[in-house]
This record gives C-alpha cells, structure tokens and sequence, in this order.
C-alpha cells in the first residue's frame, strides 16, 4: 500500500479529504503513481479501489479522468461501475469512446451499460443520439436496457428520436410501451399527438394513463380535442379515467366533454363527472347538475350540490352548510 494512498484512507471527515486533495492537485505525479500501483496491482482490494475513487469529486478535472479512465478499464465491474458513476456526476464527456464501447459490449453487466446510456445522453445526446436509439429498437437487447435507452432519448428530443419513440408505443414489450410514452409526455411535442393519441387504444393502462397526460399538458387544442373525443367513444370504465386524469384541466375543450358525461346512462360516469364539475367549475354545465340532484343514487346528487355551490347557483346554508 502506498504512503498517500495511506494518508486518502486515514481521512475521517470532508474536510480533511479536501485537505488530502489539495495535495493531490499539488503533487499529480505522486497522484497518478499511487494510480498505476492501486489500479495496476491484481492483489489490490475492490474496497481501496472504490476508496480512491471517491476522491473524483474533489480533484482537478484532469485528475479526475486519469481516476475514472483507470475504471473504466478494471475487471472488476463493482470498480467500473462507481467509475461510471464518477463520470456521470462530473459530466465528463472526454472518455466518451470508452463509455460507448462499454455499452456496446454485450457481455458487460447490465449496471454500467446503464450508467453508459445516462452518460451519453447527456454529455453529447446529438453526437450519440443514433447509438441511443439503436438500443431503444433492438427487441433482441435486455428489456431494462432498452427502457434505460427509450428515457435517455427525452435528452434529445429531435425528429429522430421522436420517431422512435412514436414507433416503439407500438413495441411487443409493455415496459418500453410504458417508457416510450412516459418519454413522449415528458418531451410534450406537438409532432407527437397523433401517435399520442393512438396510444389510447393500447391494452395497458399504464400506456394510456401516460398518453393522456403527455397530452392534457401540452396545452395544444388538437391535442385536448382529441382527448374529447376519445372521451365520448370508449367504453365507460375508460371514460372514468379519463374524466380523473383531466378533471384539473380548465379547459373549455375539455370541460365541455366531461359536461356531456353528467348526461351518461352509467351511474359510475355520471358520478365521477359531477365530481370533476366541482373541481373545476363550468358554468355551462349547471343545467345538467341541477338534473343530477333528482338522480337516484345520493353521492351523485351530494357532487351535484358542490358543483353548483361552487358556481354559487344555490345556498349552502340551505343545506346545513356553514359559511
């Protein structure tokens, strides 16, 4: 064991690993000889290696890549993990090549090919956006990865990659239907409402919720006429969802859908519209919940009377509430 790999480990607190580091960044000939002998001695212990890497976030940046460059080739993937690790929190892009072959590499263990992914995308998404999305579409890469893949391209963003992204909502796998959507959702371009919108029909729900909400918030009026009109033509279950994932919209679009809902022969429909009229009033709507406080069913008529409350179209008090 050398003398300042000694003195890095005999450190108790930050501050004197701050101390230790200046050192270091005094004397990188010291520092890069300690490396060799630390990264280049088979009998060296994984724990002095992760040890000595928890130095990166204190030395210059140039220390730091020889640190982490020396990781990235251990054999050990305990050590080339926590070196991409290292890497992803410096945003360190000058070992970029060597990031991509470790994502390349079929045989590397699933943790540092998505340390990899994270790497790339957001040091330099537009240089490895292509690799990105070759990952995201091979049906033949482990699933975890791909989905990695399909979150790292919401760094980029371009037609490329909300091309792929539209295409895989069409993907056999449901956990990258899933993250495609959530993708597309987080990126909210208008590009992508048509295959947003055909996203409503997938099987799973987790699929619909997030291309419902991807395209509640882009505030787009094709967008919401779209989320309207699927509203009056699924079945009632799904018209439900619908109504609860955008009851918070104050949208006339949307708030003019939900209204005709208070119309519907589902009691269970009927109830939840009544419910999002009084999260966000609708003037247009107080014919209809007046109907809705003869309805049979008393949690309907209960909703009814706070909607209308909340338009001030009756008295509170004339129902035993204070004011």
């Amino acid at each position: 064991m050398t003398t300042l790999l000694n003195r890095l480990k005999s450190c108790q607190n930050r501050a004197e690993r701050r101390q230790a580091a200046e050192h270091i960044n005094s004397h990188l000939e010291e520092f890069e000889l300690m490396l060799s002998q630390v990264f280049g001695d088979d009998s060296t212990s994984i724990e002095d290696k992760l040890f000595v890497l928890d130095y990166v976030d204190f030395v210059t940046h140039s220390a730091a890549v020889t640190v982490i460059e020396y990781a990235l080739k251990d054999d050990k993937p305990q050590v080339r993990i926590r070196g991409l690790q290292a890497a992803y929190r410096v945003r360190m892009e000058s070992l970029n090549a060597e990031v991509k072959e470790i994502l390349e590499d079929n045989e590397e263990v699933f943790q540092a090919r998505k340390w990899a992914v994270h790497i790339l995308a957001t040091t330099d998404p537009n240089g490895y956006g292509r690799v990105l999305r070759k990952i995201a579409r091979n049906s033949k890469e482990q699933v975890d990865l791909r989905k990695e893949a399909v979150f790292a391209l919401t760094n980029i963003g371009d037609d490329e990659s909300l091309g792929a992204l539209c295409a895989l909502l069409g993907d056999s796998e449901k956990l990258i239907r899933v993250s495609s959507a959530w993708s597309l959702s987080r990126i909210g371009s208008p590009s992508s409402i048509n295959c947003m919108l055909a996203a409503l029909e997938d099987e799973e729900e987790e699929v619909r919720d997030w291309a419902v909400r991807g395209l509640r918030d882009m505030d787009d009026s094709q967008a919401l006429q779209g989320l309207a009109d699927a509203m009056k033509l699924v079945q009632s279950g799904r018209q439900i969802r619908l109504i609860q994932l955008l009851a918070e919209k104050r949208s006339e679009i949307i708030q003019r859908a939900i209204a005709e809902m208070l119309l519907s022969t589902d009691s269970e429909v009927r109830r939840t519209a009544a419910w999002a009229m009084g999260v966000s009033p609708y003037p247009p709507a107080a014919g209809s919940l007046e109907q809705l406080l003869q309805d049979p069913d008393e949690q309907i008529r209960e909703y009814a009377r706070t909607a209308l409350m909340m338009l001030g179209r009756i008295d509170p008090t004339d129902f035993g509430f204070k004011i």
